[in-house]
């Protein structure tokens, strides 16, 4: 399940800081990343605006933290929200809470919780990058496209070089809003941050750019 693996991936790095693996490549076009490979965090780079101003945390959270992230691994989804909301209520500043009670409410079907703990996370930490990258697959999920959009443009406002934006930016460009031109250069900038090592993320860009390519006068006719 793919928010399991968000969420003990969420759990490890985010009630400090950043979220940093590499997300493993399964299907073979940007569908498939839509449906779920993309949402898996990408490698972190350097200058993370996040991790420069991470917040002390408590034994006692880091320890309910644990608590809640076995609940996750169990997918006791109803156990994992009564530990967060303690967690989060117990430190209402923390970024990192409110966007794993935003995963939870997604697991337990409510949107409307979901989102309000989406901005509260944005709000507790404008540099929060997950969060809006989080909240981007959020908005897409719902048909929302042009929110999305909007939320991934926030996202590269305060962090230009997050890799894993500029590939949700790219799907989103791609398969929902049709704009090739834009997909394509979040695609390059994605290649750009992360060494051009994404083989399927290249297959993209050349059939995009094939797609792209104009035709002579004599094949318009």
């Amino acid at each position: 399940m793919r928010y399991v693996t968000i969420l003990l991936i969420i759990f490890v790095q985010l009630l400090l800081g950043g979220c940093s693996t590499q997300p493993t490549a399964v299907g073979t076009g940007p569908q498939a990343m839509a449906e779920g490979v993309a949402d898996a965090p990408i490698q972190q780079l350097p200058d993370n605006p996040y991790l420069k101003g991470r917040a002390s945390v408590s034994a006692d959270a880091q320890r309910q933290f644990e608590q809640a992230r076995v609940l996750v691994e169990q997918e006791d989804w109803q156990g994992a929200l009564l530990k967060l909301q303690a967690l989060s209520q117990a430190n209402p500043r923390l970024s990192g809470p409110s966007l794993n009670l935003a995963l939870v409410y997604q697991q337990l079907g409510d949107a409307e919780q979901a989102q309000r703990c989406f901005q509260q996370s944005i709000n507790n930490n404008p540099r929060n990058i997950a969060a809006y990258n989080e909240y981007g697959i959020f908005l897409r999920k719902q048909g929302r496209f042009k929110e999305a959009e909007t939320i991934y443009l926030k996202a590269l406002e305060e962090w230009e070089a997050s890799a894993e934006t500029h590939l949700d930016i790219g799907i989103l460009y791609d398969l929902y809003l049709g704009e090739s031109g834009k997909a394509l250069q979040h695609y390059h900038r994605y290649q750009s941050l992360t060494g051009k090592q994404d083989q399927i993320v290249a297959g993209w860009i050349t059939d995009l750019e094939h797609q792209n390519v104009p035709m002579a006068k004599g094949d318009q006719q």
